[in-house]
């Protein structure tokens, strides 16, 4: 569904660019050199202004264009601490979604992230019902899409188990815009009967709550979360 509303939204951009383009081309060649110009600049324009339209990002990912670069900023602070970080990487069906994959220098795990739109100045908390809600957004929807993604790591990484070992993926949603009760929420969803732990951070203390698991890091496990970066790095481009 996601996909098909981003070809959509392309579609749409394309058509409006392409109108508005050749109309103003057409003005202008009716005022420089009559009807005949007009249709030639007018047409011109129009194909340009329908590429345009075409390769203009889709409005998703121009809202997380920001969120992204600010994660990507508070997770810089975890290099200092031997953490590999990959950023804004296509993972999954939605090409237009990207995600950050953080592997701590203890190797345990990959902690995804994804960034989503939360709208300012709302709480993201558990409802009566145990959805993930902020004001009238319904986050389940963020937490599907990290889910699934996911699904995606962790079956790459299972190609790469002879070498180097089992690993875990974590989930986590950091918050930038909206607020989050004691900074952290936490919970559980099902999937392919297995129970996934969900991390709803605020980007205050996003790093703080990320660093331990970095601890009891081995020059062994340096190598190992060396090597499942270069992996990760290469299967998601």
């Amino acid at each position: 569904m996601t996909t098909m509303r981003v070809r959509a939204e392309r579609a749409a951009n394309t058509v409006a660019y392409g109108l508005a383009t050749g109309a103003a081309g057409a003005m202008v060649g009716a005022v420089t050199g009559g009807m005949g110009w007009a249709m030639a600049i007018g047409g011109a324009a129009s194909v340009a202004g329908a590429q345009a339209g075409r390769a203009r990002p889709a409005s998703a990912t121009r809202r997380n264009a920001k969120l992204t670069a600010g994660t990507t900023k508070q997770l810089a602070l975890l290099r200092k601490a031997g953490w590999r970080l990959i950023h804004a990487r296509p993972i999954g069906q939605d090409q237009d979604r990207v995600y950050h994959l953080c592997i701590p220098p203890s190797a345990s795990r990959v902690v995804l992230c994804m960034d989503w739109a939360w709208p300012a100045g709302e709480q993201v908390h558990l409802d009566e019902d145990g959805s993930l809600k902020a004001g009238s957004v319904d986050g389940e929807i963020a937490v599907d899409w990290l889910l699934q993604a996911a699904e995606v790591v962790r079956t790459e990484l299972a190609t790469g188990k002879k070498v180097f070992g089992k690993i875990s993926v974590a989930h986590v949603l950091p918050v930038h815009r909206a607020t989050v009760q004691e900074g952290h929420v936490q919970f559980h969803r099902e999937q392919d009967d297995e129970r996934r732990e969900i991390n709803v951070v605020h980007r205050n203390v996003l790093v703080d709550k990320m660093r331990p698991l970095g601890e009891g890091a081995t020059l062994r496990t340096r190598r190992t979360a060396r090597n499942v970066a270069e992996f990760l790095d290469s299967t998601f481009p």
